[in-house]
């Protein structure tokens, strides 16, 4: 099987995400098997117009997004061979391949609808200007079968008028021989760990963290990831007067690979809870990862993360819009109920023994 994968980056790209390494466990999958992939997505700087990744062919054409856009069909018209699927995927707008990859099987696939993520990350006018355009793109589609990997995305698809008949759901996986339990911090110790940009919400977390640190003075939070937000976040922290109570663990030192240097997972293994109280998910891959190293989460009641947290099990749902003082308080009850916090943890990790690569590999391989 020839397999063409659209897609905004690959799993070089200096903003890679959960959704690329979701797909790039899944595609290596593929190749091992014995499939061939090409990869089509936007090009960086530096960034190799052909390069090989674990003989994943990435291809890489414009740095501006609607040019991506309009290289992909002429990248595919120029194709001698035509793929035999083509996975059209998106976190927000899908490549319309129903009107030009006309020679090939082409699938939908959707980590995320954005919905509300317009109004968090643009002003009004683009906003509702967006809203309606993602609902618009769906009419092209009538006759594509979807993939996805959350019920909650499910359920976005079928509200968009996709028939559920026409949507395949596959169980995600998770890499047990790097994200595994370690030994806890002393102290209490919070994180968050994200792209840092305003639908994550993680200064809202710096800000029930306060209340945290006032109390309990040896409490740290560490916030993981880079992004636009990063100088607000740290202006944040300043004007609440923590100071290294809250720190950040630059880009360079994370990897997606298992290497002994990963602070991502350390933090993982060590903390208490991991903080996530996004607007909207797919799912949350590092809920899964922080489960698996015996971490719980408190989240928020949004799609996505009412999927990767069961309740009162393996985390802590809050509001969909909580309050400071809500969020507070849930990491008080972790901080000062160590029952609580051993359970959560004692299930999470149990939780995210369910998830395999393989078997996910299975499931996406039987739907494609």
């Amino acid at each position: 099987m020839n397999v063409l994968i659209l897609n905004w980056k690959d799993i070089k790209h200096p903003e890679v995400g959960g959704a690329e390494i979701i797909l790039y466990e899944l595609a290596k999958r593929l190749v091992k098997d014995g499939h061939e992939v090409n990869w089509f997505c936007r090009s960086f700087p530096e960034g190799k117009r052909f390069e090989s990744v674990d003989q994943i062919k990435i291809v890489r054409m414009g740095r501006n997004r609607v040019i991506m856009y309009l290289l992909a069909p002429l990248y595919y018209w120029l194709l001698q061979k035509k793929p035999d699927v083509v996975l059209d995927c998106s976190n927000t707008i899908f490549w319309q391949t129903p009107v030009w990859a006309l020679k090939s099987k082409r699938i939908g696939y959707l980590n995320q609808m954005a919905k509300e993520v317009f109004f968090y990350e643009f002003p009004p006018f683009v906003s509702h200007f967006g809203y309606l355009v993602e609902r618009l793109q769906y009419l092209t589609y009538k006759k594509i079968k979807f993939i996805c990997y959350s019920n909650s995305t499910r359920d976005d698809l079928i509200s968009v008028g996709v028939p559920k008949k026409s949507i395949g759901v596959f169980n995600l996986g998770i890499d047990h021989t790097r994200y595994r339990p370690g030994k806890k911090a002393s102290y209490p110790l919070f994180l968050a760990v994200s792209r840092l940009v305003k639908m994550k919400r993680n200064d809202l977390v710096i800000n029930a963290f306060k209340s945290v640190f006032t109390k309990y003075n040896d409490a740290k939070l560490a916030v993981v990831g880079n992004g636009y937000e990063r100088k607000r976040l740290e202006e944040v922290r300043d004007t609440l007067g923590l100071g290294e109570a809250v720190y950040f663990v630059d880009k360079d030192n994370l990897f997606f690979s298992k290497n002994v240097k990963d602070q991502k997972v350390k933090l993982m293994q060590q903390a208490w809870a991991l903080v996530f109280p996004s607007i909207k998910e797919g799912w949350g891959m590092t809920v899964t990862e922080c489960a698996a190293c015996g971490t719980l989460s408190i989240v928020t009641d949004v799609s996505g993360l009412r999927d990767s947290v069961i309740g009162s099990k393996t985390g802590m749902i809050v509001n969909t819009n909580p309050s400071v003082e809500e969020l507070a308080e849930a990491m008080f009850r972790i901080v000062e109920d160590h029952k609580l916090r051993s359970k959560l943890s004692s299930n999470a990790i149990k939780w995210a023994a369910k998830f395999d690569w393989e078997k996910s590999y299975r499931e996406f391989k039987k739907l494609l």
